[in-house]
């Protein structure tokens, strides 16, 4: 066993003796949760992920598939753990906020970061997923013209999101991945979904007491704090991915996870419950800026690390947004 899978079991251990012992009731904790339950979603992920995965290549998907599916889908389980168990305890602004959060984090921060490592060449399906994560973000805005995202408007974001992905079968398929045995693929999965769940629930309890501590609003807390520890697996995914030239994965798995996000992780927070919706905060526009200008970069093959730094100016000038307007 790896040093990490052990560090990762014994925060787990922790975290949840803390939690069913004295709950979250002072702000040192509140921190050790914020950190401990990010520490967690993202193992969880990976262990997620790597279940998923051999299981997969077992029965012989092709790697494309695997990649905009089970891999999205994945990366982007902290997202969905977060928002869906903040809908359910009436968190709605760290539901919204976390997923909004996350997409101008994984554009500005990651594919920045990403733009800098390396000089990316993106495809023409990159440049096409990312104008239908344009128009499905602001379809999505649209949907909440009323003020608030309804159970009904979550059902149709997930609808969008399975009709996206079933249009990918008409693309030229990647060659097959070898068939595995898939050792330990179900135990992986097992592990991945209690963590997530454990790792979810510390994070949402940890970033409402901190909100609270600090006396900031909870969206605050949701797009950045919050959103950043979701965006570590997407994070890490990109630069590596940038650094071993496979351009098609440092810009795909940002794209993807943001449609991900959109679709199905505020569509499910959406059914579990209403989720009102202020289209009126710095966080609805620098989302709305940051989902405009990466199709038009990536069209006009605008990516340099000069573009890059921009990216990263434009995020810290994000954090400055929502804490000081909000």
């Amino acid at each position: 066993m790896k040093i990490v899978e052990i560090i990762y079991i014994l925060i787990f251990l922790m975290a949840s003796i803390i939690y069913f012992t004295v709950g979250v009731s002072s702000f040192a904790i509140s921190i050790f949760f914020l950190v401990a339950g990010s520490f967690i979603l993202v193992k969880g992920s990976d262990f997620f992920v790597d279940g998923a995965v051999n299981i997969s290549t077992k029965i012989g998907v092709s790697e494309h598939t695997i990649g905009l599916t089970i891999v999205a889908l994945g990366t982007s389980l902290p997202e969905l753990a977060i928002s869906v168990l903040a809908s359910y305890h009436n968190h709605t602004e760290t539901a919204w906020g976390n997923v909004i959060g996350s997409n101008v984090t994984n554009l500005l921060l990651i594919l920045g970061f990403a733009m800098i490592v390396m000089h990316i060449k993106p495809s023409r399906f990159a440049i096409k997923d990312s104008i239908s994560m344009l128009l499905i973000s602001f379809f999505t805005i649209f949907l909440a013209i009323d003020g608030a995202l309804q159970f009904y408007d979550g059902f149709l974001l997930i609808f969008l999101y399975v009709t996206f992905i079933y249009m990918l079968k008409n693309r030229k398929a990647e060659k097959k991945m070898e068939k595995t045995h898939g050792k330990n693929a179900s135990l992986f999965l097992l592990i991945g979904v209690v963590g997530v769940g454990i790792g979810g629930e510390t994070v949402v309890n940890g970033a409402v007491n901190i909100a609270k501590y600090l006396g900031v609003k909870e969206i605050a807390i949701a797009a950045s704090m919050v959103a950043l520890g979701t965006s570590l697996p997407e994070l890490i995914t990109s630069i590596v991915a940038a650094i071993k030239k496979h351009h098609g994965i440092a810009v795909g798995n940002v794209i993807g996870s943001n449609l991900v996000n959109l679709c199905m992780v505020l569509g499910l927070s959406a059914v579990v419950r209403g989720i009102p919706i202020n289209l009126h905060s710095i966080v609805i526009i620098f989302f709305l800026l940051t989902a405009l200008i990466t199709p038009v970069i990536l069209k006009k093959k605008w990516i340099s690390r000069v573009t890059g730094i921009t990216f990263l100016i434009l995020y810290v000038l994000f954090l400055l947004c929502i804490y000081m307007i909000g």
